[in-house]
């Protein structure tokens, strides 16, 4: 990244649905808040032998182990910043370049309040209206990064983004489903009987 360009932003988040299982997205946005990539996991569903064997720790597995490690690795631009809203997701650090950040305002709603004991060793960093809980190993290069962002429009709208494209992909895997199955219920009522033996 020259001087000039504006540093590149991602968004990351996980939806658990019942029916579906855990649907990952990550949004990587322009300094100006524009998309320029979005990368979305199949549903993991995770065995019943899963669930037995990681007990407590799967949503952690799954969150900050399996699918945001693979949307990283997915994308294709360069990520100056990753944002997420799950505590989980903070083990994504040791497995990219960049600084991870939880967005304490979009953290909230989803996962309880967020204090200084629930992330330890972590420090706060202003950006576009919203305080990101950052390692303090970090927190110098995310105010550089934070510094350079201040077209961002909003810091915690982007969460939203990803859900909202998350539930538009699940549907549209229904429909294409049940296209699948009333096909093959047509088919299988124009075969001919079967013959008498």
């Amino acid at each position: 990244m020259s001087e000039t360009e504006s540093p590149t932003i991602a968004y990351y988040t996980v939806v658990e649905d019942e029916r579906t299982g855990w649907t990952g997205g990550l949004l990587l946005l322009n300094g100006g808040g524009r998309p320029l990539e979005f990368q979305c996991t199949l549903p993991v569903r995770p065995t019943k032998a899963h669930e037995i064997l990681f007990g407590v720790t799967l949503r952690d597995h799954l969150i900050g182990e399996v699918i945001g490690p693979l949307l990283v690795r997915k994308c294709r631009t360069p990520i100056a910043l990753l944002c997420c809203d799950q505590p989980e997701s903070l083990k994504i650090e040791t497995r990219t370049r960049c600084p991870v950040a939880l967005v304490e305002e979009a953290a909230l709603s989803d996962e309880g309040p967020i204090d200084d004991e629930s992330i330890l060793g972590s420090t706060r960093v202003e950006l576009a209206g919203a305080t990101l809980r950052v390692p303090m190993e970090q927190c110098e290069r995310v105010q550089k990064l934070a510094a350079q962002l201040i077209d961002l429009p909003d810091a915690t709208e982007p969460f939203d983004r990803i859900r909202e494209a998350i539930r538009e992909a699940q549907s549209q895997i229904a429909r294409a489903q049940a296209t699948r199955a009333q096909a093959t219920r047509t088919q299988a009522s124009h075969l001919p009987p079967p013959a008498a033996a």
